[in-house]
C-alpha cells in the first residue's frame, strides 16, 4: 500500500500541489485574520478610552500606567496591520486595479509612515534619515502607496541590523522616485527575483518573522499605478529598494500604444470610411480617370485650329 501511494504521489504535477499549498494558506490566513479582527477591535476601542481617561487628569495616572498604556498601543497597532496584510492575501489583485486617486504628496507621507514605524520600532528612531529636495505631489490611491513605503521601511528596518537606513524621495521629470536603503544582511542574488511573491522569503523563518507578504504587498500597490519596483542588493552589503511611479495616470489611448509598443503590435491608423464608400484618391497618387473619346477629338481638333493661325502666310 505505500508503495502505491508513493507512485500516486508522484504522478501529482508539482504544480498542482503548489497551487493547492497556496489555496490552503490563503484560506487559513483568511479565517486567522477574521477570527483576529473582532477581539482586536473590542480590545483597541477599551485602548482609546483608557488613554482619554489618563488624559483627562494626567496628575492621578502613574508613570508606569502611561508606559503601559503607550506599549499597548504599539503592539495592537502590529497586530492591526498584520490582520489588513493577511485579508490582503486574497483581495490584493482585485482592489489593486483601480486605486482611488486624490493630490498626495510623498514627502509628507514618508515622514509620516517613518513616523508609525518608529513607533513600532523605538530602536530605530535615530536611524533613518529622509532626504528630498522640496514636495513631490502626485496624483495616488493614498492608502496603498502608504502601505507599500511602510512595508519597505519595515523590511529595512527589521533587516538592517541596526545600521544607518536612508530614504529619498526625488521628483524626476513626470514620475516620483522612492528609494529604501538599508546596510544589513542584503539578499542573494538568486533570491531577488521571487522574493515579491506571495509567502516567498530570502531568509529562514526560524531567525526572522513576518509571513512573506509585505513585498509583495509594496509591488501590487506600484504596479497598480503604473509604476515599478526593482531591488539593488548583495550579500552582507545591505538592499536599496527603488520605487518608480507616474505622477499622473496614464491615458487610456496612450496606455495602448506603449502596450502595443511593447509587444511590437503597432498598425498604421485604418483610413478606410465608416460607411464602406471608397475615399477619393489622394493628389498626386492613384490612377487618372480615362478621357472620352469626344472630348479628345475636340481636343485635337482645337489644337490644329490655333496651329493654323500660328503659322505665317505665303505672299504670291
Amino acid at each position: 500500500m505505500p508503495a502505491v501511494c508513493n507512485e500516486l504521489d508522484q504522478r501529482i504535477p508539482t504544480a498542482l500541489l503548489q497551487g493547492d499549498t497556496a489555496r490552503l494558506r490563503e484560506d487559513f490566513l483568511m479565517l486567522a485574520a477574521h477570527e483576529l479582527r473582532t477581539p482586536l477591535t473590542s480590545l483597541l476601542l477599551q485602548l482609546q478610552l483608557t488613554k482619554r481617561m489618563s488624559e483627562r487628569d494626567p496628575e492621578k495616572t502613574p508613570a508606569w500606567a502611561a508606559a503601559m498604556l503607550a506599549v499597548f498601543d504599539r503592539q495592537l497597532g502590529r497586530l492591526v496591520r498584520l490582520c489588513d496584510d493577511m485579508f490582503q492575501v486574497r483581495h490584493t489583485e482585485i482592489e489593486l486595479r483601480a486605486p482611488a486617486r486624490e493630490l498626495v504628496d510623498l514627502v509628507v507621507l514618508v515622514r509620516e509612515v517613518v513616523a508609525t514605524a518608529v513607533a513600532q520600532r523605538p530602536a530605530a528612531r535615530g536611524a533613518i534619515s529622509i532626504a528630498a529636495d522640496g514636495a513631490v505631489i502626485g496624483q495616488w490611491d493614498r492608502s496603498q502607496i502608504e502601505r507599500m513605503a511602510f512595508h519597505l521601511i519595515k523590511n529595512a528596518i527589521t533587516f538592517g541590523e541596526n545600521k544607518p537606513i536612508s530614504i529619498e524621495v526625488r521628483a524626476k521629470r513626470a514620475r516620483a522616485r522612492l528609494v529604501v536603503r538599508d546596510h544589513g544582511i542584503g539578499i542573494a542574488r538568486e533570491d531577488q527575483a521571487r522574493i515579491f511573491a506571495r509567502f516567498e522569503r530570502a531568509v529562514p523563518v526560524e531567525h526572522f518573522g513576518g509571513l512573506g507578504l509585505g513585498l509583495y504587498i509594496a509591488h501590487a500597490a506600484a504596479r497598480a499605478h503604473g509604476g515599478v519596483i526593482r531591488v539593488e542588493s548583495e550579500l552582507g552589503r545591505g538592499a536599496a529598494f527603488i520605487v518608480d511611479l507616474p505622477l499622473a495616470p496614464r491615458s487610456p489611448e496612450r496606455g495602448r500604444r506603449a502596450r502595443a509598443r511593447r509587444t511590437g503590435q503597432a498598425r498604421a491608423p485604418d483610413r478606410s470610411p465608416p460607411s464602406g464608400r471608397a475615399l477619393p484618391p489622394r493628389r498626386g497618387h492613384g490612377r487618372r480617370a480615362p478621357v472620352p473619346p469626344q472630348v479628345e477629338h475636340l481636343k485635337l481638333a482645337h489644337l490644329k485650329v490655333a496651329y493654323q493661325h500660328q503659322r505665317p502666310q505665303r505672299h504670291s
